[in-house]
């Protein structure tokens, strides 16, 4: 039960609880058909279950109630935590939910969090919106610094010289360097399409959408800050009136 207020807390500090007894109303996802904790606000008719798929890009982690399902796979690369979701709505009502205030709370170790300790950081997912101004201001950035490194690179080069008396002379004169300024700006434009491509693909597979209709389904990236020294996340994903829980065991690096 320690463990479980702990994972209440962090979903407090990321504001993924909003209304009083909502902690009733937990779901954590286990490896047994049963889920490894559910909730005293569910009851009996609640039908409420967890499995496992095994996949060619990793184990999918499904939670089913009263036909809705939540699957999720995790991913990572050097700056992000990647949650590859699927919600299907087999119900007849639309359901809401909210990604920008999904939480994912760090723990340093995963002794820390079976110990009752506190994350040493706590927060919701990343936008894609944010993603994406963040990686245009950098492209930017990088670009700007590309093109005055350029401007003040010099070159040298041998001009000849009329002197006042007519006669000629060869000196050596520092110009802007032309190739320095040719290999800025193939740089920025090289830069900037692979960031719109990779911006595109943000757009394209982020998950925006705010509730799933009836007998429909939702798919899509959801985005949190890796962090080097976590070694284990606990992730809350807030969907209607519960908060389905799923943790990841991390080796630290």
């Amino acid at each position: 039960m320690t463990r479980i207020l702990v994972v209440f807390f962090s979903l407090l500090i990321v504001g993924s609880v909003s209304a009083q007894g909502n902690e009733d109303r937990i779901i954590i996802w286990g490896g047994d058909p049963t889920c490894g904790y559910r909730g005293k606000g569910f009851t009996a008719a609640d039908d409420i279950s967890c499995a496992a798929m095994d996949t060619p890009r990793g184990v999918v982690s499904v939670v089913t109630r009263n036909g809705f399902s939540l699957a999720v796979s995790f991913s990572e690369d050097k700056r992000y935590l990647i949650v590859a979701t699927f919600l299907k709505n087999g119900t007849p009502a639309p359901i809401d939910f909210d990604t920008d205030r999904w939480g994912a709370a760090h723990f340093r170790t995963k002794e820390d969090f079976f110990t009752g300790k506190k994350p040493f950081l706590a927060e919701t997912a990343i936008p894609s919106r944010d993603i994406v101004r963040g990686v245009r201001s950098g492209v930017n950035l990088d670009n700007s610094i590309d093109v005055f490194m350029a401007s003040i690179s010099k070159s040298s080069e041998v001009k000849e010289i009329r002197r006042q008396d007519g006669t000629r002379v060869k000196k050596v004169v520092i110009i802007d360097d032309p190739d320095a300024k040719v290999g800025a700006e193939d740089r920025n434009d090289s830069r900037s399409r692979a960031a719109d491509d990779g911006l595109a693909k943000i757009r394209k597979t982020a998950l925006t959408q705010k509730w799933v209709s009836p007998e429909s389904d939702a798919k899509g990236l959801v985005y949190f800050r890796r962090m080097k020294k976590a070694g284990m996340v606990v992730f809350s994903f807030k969907i209607e009136d519960a908060i389905y829980v799923f943790r990841l065991p991390r080796n630290r690096g």
